[in-house]
C-alpha cells in the first residue's frame, strides 16, 4: 500500500529531486535511511551507549576507511534482532 502525500523543501533539494528519474523512491530511500539511523541509535542507547551528534561527528572523523561488509553485515543482523 502506499500513501500520497505534498510536501515543502528547500530549493536545493527541490532541484536535485527534478534531477531524479522517480522522485517518490528517492525521498523514500532517503527518509528509510533516516529511519535507520533513528533505529541504530535506540539500539545503542538500549545498550546503555549515549549517543550525541557530538559523539557521531567524532565517529565519522575516525572512520578514514570503509567499513568492512562482514562488519555492515553483522550490524544489520543485531539492528534485525534488536526491532
Amino acid at each position: 500500500m502506499t500513501a500520497k502525500r505534498s510536501i515543502s523543501v528547500p530549493d536545493d533539494v527541490a532541484r536535485w529531486l527534478d534531477g531524479q528519474p522517480n522522485v517518490s523512491a528517492a525521498i523514500t530511500a532517503a527518509v528509510r535511511a533516516q529511519m535507520a539511523g533513528t533505529q541504530l541509535d535506540e539500539v545503542l542507547r538500549r545498550a546503555g551507549m549515549e549517543v550525541t551528534d557530538a559523539g557521531k561527528a567524532r565517529w565519522r572523523d575516525r572512520l578514514a576507511t570503509p567499513i568492512p561488509d562482514e562488519a555492515l553485515t553483522e550490524g544489520r543482523r543485531l539492528l534485525d534482532e534488536a526491532a
